[in-house]
């Protein structure tokens, strides 16, 4: 038997077992029963002993790289040794404008609005917040009243840190931020000379050491341990250094995150002991978010790194972006070159928050002005631009064994529905994402023991804002084939109001005319005749109509027919050329099956469907593009004044482009139907 000992696995018995076997080998414990209660006892003392030393010594090592560790400690002092500071809390931020009147014959001219001047948010949730001027502001009087256009507001409580510069004991000119809860991008820094000088700089935040000198008053932030940030001076060196007695004043914002998000009335008390105070919103309050999580920090810090504060490349844009302002969900960019159509010297950027389902202009702007134009390249101009949600809707039949499980059906539905969602939690609602319909149907069927099978159709789902009383014509781009409408799958919209012909209003909606295939794919030249002086007439006949075409001569000859309509309801269809002086050319129509027609239809008192207009638009069903035409909604009858169209795709995967984005509405309750059927 051999007398060395195991050290190569960690399991706590393993290393009991390993013990044992080492200790029969020894002469002096050949005849001991290591199940005794004594030896038994030492044996276990040894084990325990081991597996956490080996325990400790393994996570020590996984601490000490960015991939394997996962204490948020661990990770902040790895980021740090790639420069990189995680972003903090963000609070809230709204915009607005205040008006101030002041009494009669005041004569006043200027008035301030100080920093961190309160206002009170109307409740969310039940939750009220209050909000703060997030810089100070002068207003000089208009028609007797100071109107204060465009502040921000932000959501948090205003602190000052203030601490004393001494050399001695603190030789790096570092000072910790007593808060954790801070939003980095409020603080403020002041030194004053000393106690007995009130004289004062301000310095500014400095993210490139090569952008100041020796005399340069910047400061620079970094983390420390359990989420505090610390302010750091310069050496003289690099940045300007302190003295000794410098005062350093820290004022900035604590907030909670994303709360007040949403936030859209404000009210004040008094500015410059005036009441008569009017706050009118200019944008909601968007922006807040919740400090940057370990697996954030474990993949953008090496990102960041790379990028070196500046954005040459797409993911250089996403790296920084989400760094300074992490209130985002998901981002893409992509080049003017990849766009459709190209469009060079821009770069389009998209994201989605994570609370609203887009940004408002004027946070766009900010995000442009403030984040993205000093970090990115002169010569390009950047872009924002909203997401292109496409809303996955679920219909599913889920087989169930009764003698399995002791659940109602309702219960069942509840945890399909759950399933449903958790897959869209984990595998959309980010970009470049796509839809699997067999990874929802292999979801479904392990939420239960009891579900023997399920069968699940997927219709996707997209919305506009349709003009009101303008008869207004429309494009949405589902960005992926569709399937062809049986009476069962057609595209269908929601409900809107109209008018019909006679002008009697109407609660109307789209629908897809089932085998529909309609219109003229191209015209076909089969011989390009000769003597043709002028352009020939085209005359198209059929078993359809509206589509029409023109010719183009070249030295005498057919060169093309062109359509300029497809017209609809083509099955067959013949062209004629006739005059221009020429003769013998003859073309061919080529029929299309790629398109549908739209119609625009009522319900009768009856139930009957009653037909509005039979052709309002058409459907490409090999690029997903569906065209309305001349459409004039008088109320679309919905809180977000948007119409939603339904239609179901051709494949079982869906695959997404450039902004597009699959998400499951679960605030919809027809997003996931759920029929279980119990055997």
């Amino acid at each position: 038997m051999s007398e060395k000992l195991n050290i190569t696995t960690l399991e706590f018995e393993d290393i009991k077992q390993n013990l044992k076997d080492f200790l029969t080998t020894q002469s002096t414990f050949k005849d001991y029963n290591f199940e005794g209660s004594a030896m038994s006892i030492l044996i276990n003392l040894l084990a325990y002993n081991t597996y956490y030393n080996a325990y400790y010594l393994n996570m020590m090592a996984n601490e000490s790289f960015i991939d394997t560790a996962i204490v948020r400690n661990s990770l902040l002092s790895k980021a740090k040794e790639l420069n990189y500071t995680p972003s903090s809390r963000r609070a809230p931020t709204a915009i607005v404008t205040v008006t101030v009147t002041p009494p009669g014959g005041n004569t006043q001219a200027t008035l301030n609005l100080n920093r961190f001047t309160e206002f009170q948010a109307e409740a969310i949730d039940g939750v009220n917040y209050t909000f703060v001027a997030a810089d100070a502001h002068i207003s000089y009087k208009e028609n007797g009243v100071f109107p204060f256009k465009n502040i921000e507001l932000k959501a948090g409580v205003p602190q000052t840190t203030t601490f004393t510069y001494d050399p001695i004991s603190n030789p790096r000119s570092e000072f910790s931020l007593p808060n954790d809860d801070i939003d980095t991008s409020t603080l403020q820094v002041v030194v004053q000379e000393s106690a007995i000088n009130a004289a004062s700089t301000i310095y500014t935040r400095s993210e490139d050491i090569t952008e100041s000198d020796g005399t340069t008053p910047v400061f620079y932030l970094t983390t420390a341990i359990n989420n505090i940030y610390k302010i750091v001076f310069g050496d003289g060196q690099i940045s300007r250094a302190l003295s000794n007695g410098n005062i350093v004043v820290a004022s900035y914002l604590t907030t909670d995150g994303d709360g007040a998000n949403r936030a859209n009335s404000f009210a004040t008390g008094s500015i410059g002991g005036w009441a008569n105070v009017a706050v009118t919103p200019v944008s909601a309050a968007a922006g807040g978010a919740d400090r940057e999580d370990i697996e954030s920090i474990r993949f953008v810090a090496p990102l960041n790194y790379t990028a070196q504060g500046r954005c040459v490349t797409t993911k250089d844009y996403e790296t920084l972006i989400r760094n300074r302002y992490p209130a985002i969900q998901t981002i893409t960019v992509w080049g003017g070159e990849e766009n459709i159509p190209p469009v060079y010297g821009k770069v389009f950027i998209s994201f989605a928050p994570k609370t609203n389902v887009i940004i408002n202009e004027t946070e766009k702007q900010r995000i442009i002005d403030e984040i993205i134009t000093p970090i990115s390249m002169v010569t390009v101009t950047p872009v924002i631009i909203d997401p292109d949600y496409v809303y996955l809707k679920f219909t599913t039949r889920v087989e169930v064994l009764t003698r399995l499980t002791t659940l109602t059906s309702a219960q069942i539905a509840d945890v399909v529905r759950t399933a449903i969602l958790d897959y869209a939690t984990q595998s959309l609602n980010q970009f470049g994402s796509s839809f699997v319909s067999s990874k929802v149907g292999r979801a479904i069927d392990d939420s239960l023991p009891a579900v023997i099978g399920s069968a699940t159709t997927v219709r996707m789902a997209k919305r506009f804002t349709p003009s009101l009383n303008v008869a207004s014509t429309y494009t949405v781009n589902y960005k992926t084939e569709l399937r062809r409408a049986t009476f069962s799958s057609a595209l269908q919209s929601s409900s809107f109001m109209v008018n019909d012909s006679e002008g009697i209003p109407r609660l109307a909606y789209l629908l897809e005319v089932p085998d529909s295939f309609t219109g003229l794919d191209f015209i076909e030249i089969i011989n390009p005749g000769f003597g043709y002086t002028s352009l020939p007439t085209v005359t198209i006949t059929g078993d359809g109509a509206g589509a029409t075409a023109k010719a183009t001569i070249v030295n005498g000859r057919l060169e093309t027919v062109t359509l300029i309509n497809r017209g609809t309801g083509y099955t067959s269809a013949l062209v004629f050329l006739s005059g221009g002086g020429g003769s013998l050319a003859s073309a061919s129509a080529v029929v299309s099956s790629k398109y549908g027609d739209l119609k625009l239809v009522y319900s009768s008192p009856t139930t009957e469907l009653i037909t509005i207009n039979p052709a309002i638009g058409t459907i490409d069903y090999e690029t997903g593009t569906v065209f309305i035409n001349a459409l004039t909604v008088t109320d679309a009858l919905t809180s977000d004044g948007q119409i939603q169209m339904t239609v179901e795709p051709f494949e079982a995967i869906i695959t997404t482009k450039l902004n597009q984005l699959l998400t499951v509405d679960a605030a919809q309750t027809d997003s996931i139907t759920v029929d279980v059927h119990m055997r």
